[in-house]
């Protein structure tokens, strides 16, 4: 009898024939979705799926799937799918990411003691120091605490790429969170004689998010700002963005980023040569855009970048709900709300900015 073959699956054509696409080949994506054949047939643009699952035998395989639509000699619409079996490639990702996780978590715990003791030292609690012994202490400090920020870095982005990474939503006070944070970076900015500034307009009082992963975004980006400006300003500015979400904005007047470069945020390791992200000054894994982006996301909102050029300064954005029906689905059941949740009927599928 006639076999028809897809990467790993081996179907007797009497048995299929007749039978829908969706009853042969029953595909789910990693989260346990399932994916019906009318999300990649016969649609007007290619279709390229990665990493869809499918068990076949009690073994789970993952395949790349391609989708074109095209007109037979009848002048009939015609899908042609392509299977592309990425186990062995997706094994050896998840290997690798595990090995990044481990790895993290060993490091972190000696680098942690060290900056304990370092922390003693510098309190003189076993001895006066003089100056120059202050001056490497304070080295020290540093690059342990960059180590730091590096592997917490490597962790977050280990628990992305695994989803594994966790969220717990609740309704924040702006004001009261902003005012905290914004304390912290005017010390960090009058230190290098910069102006800071804070902004939040009066209709914007609550957000829903993560507050301790919402506390790291504002680190990354104001620290970013801090970091790679020289003189002038940096200004953090809440607004509205629509009825239903807020728009967090920091703008500073640094380095700024070429307009052809903005393209490469937000990317693993997105360093830019000879703009925001220098290597030689940055000095960290050019990993903190992707994990902003990719948390912001995770929380039902947007993030961009803009800039005017070189020498120009530059502004980074994301948004976030400022109500319960924006929250993503999988995260209202573990929300912490005092708001009632709506009709579902409510619900935008667009973030206006």
């Amino acid at each position: 009898p006639a076999i028809f073959k897809v990467p790993g699956i081996e179907y007797i054509m009497e048995k299929a024939e007749g039978k829908m696409l969706d009853e042969i080949l029953v595909l789910a994506t990693e989260s346990g979705d399932k994916v019906k054949s009318e999300t990649f047939c016969f649609k007007p643009k290619d279709v390229l799926m990665q990493n869809l699952m499918h068990n076949s035998g009690g073994l789970t395989q993952y395949l790349k799937l391609q989708s074109t639509t095209i007109k037979n000699p009848r002048q009939e619409d015609e899908c042609i799918i392509t299977l592309t079996d990425v186990t062995r490639e997706k094994m050896l990702e998840k290997s690798k990411d595990e090995f990044i996780s481990t790895t993290s978590h060993e490091l972190r715990t000696p680098m942690t003691i060290i900056k304990s003791y370092l922390w003693m030292m510098g309190g003189a609690k076993y001895g006066q120091l003089n100056p120059k012994q202050h001056e490497f202490l304070s080295k020290a400090q540093g690059g342990v605490q960059r180590m730091l920020s590096m592997i917490n870095d490597t962790l977050n982005v280990s628990k992305i790429d695994q989803g594994k990474i966790q969220l717990k939503l609740e309704e924040i006070e702006i004001r009261e969170f902003i005012g905290r944070i914004g304390q912290d970076f005017e010390l960090k900015a009058k230190e290098k004689g910069l102006e800071f500034k804070v902004g939040i307009d009066e209709n914007c009082q609550v957000v829903y998010a993560d507050k301790g992963k919402l506390e790291e975004m504002l680190t990354n980006l104001l620290g970013n700002s801090v970091k790679f400006t020289g003189m002038g300003g940096i200004t953090l500015a809440v607004t509205k963005a629509g009825d239903s979400f807020i728009k967090f904005e920091i703008s500073d007047t640094g380095k700024g980023i070429d307009p052809s470069d903005l393209k490469r945020l937000f990317h693993k390791f997105g360093r830019i040569d000879n703009s925001y992200q220098t290597v030689a000054e940055a000095g960290g894994t050019g990993l903190g855009l992707y994990i902003v982006k990719n948390m912001v996301e995770n929380m039902g909102g947007s993030v961009g970048a803009w800039s005017a050029g070189i020498g120009k300064g530059a502004t980074f954005w994301f948004t976030l709900p400022s109500e319960y029906y924006e929250i993503p689905q999988n995260l209202r059941d573990s929300a912490i709300l005092t708001l009632a949740p709506v009709l579902e009927t409510h619900i935008s599928s667009v973030c206006p900015i």
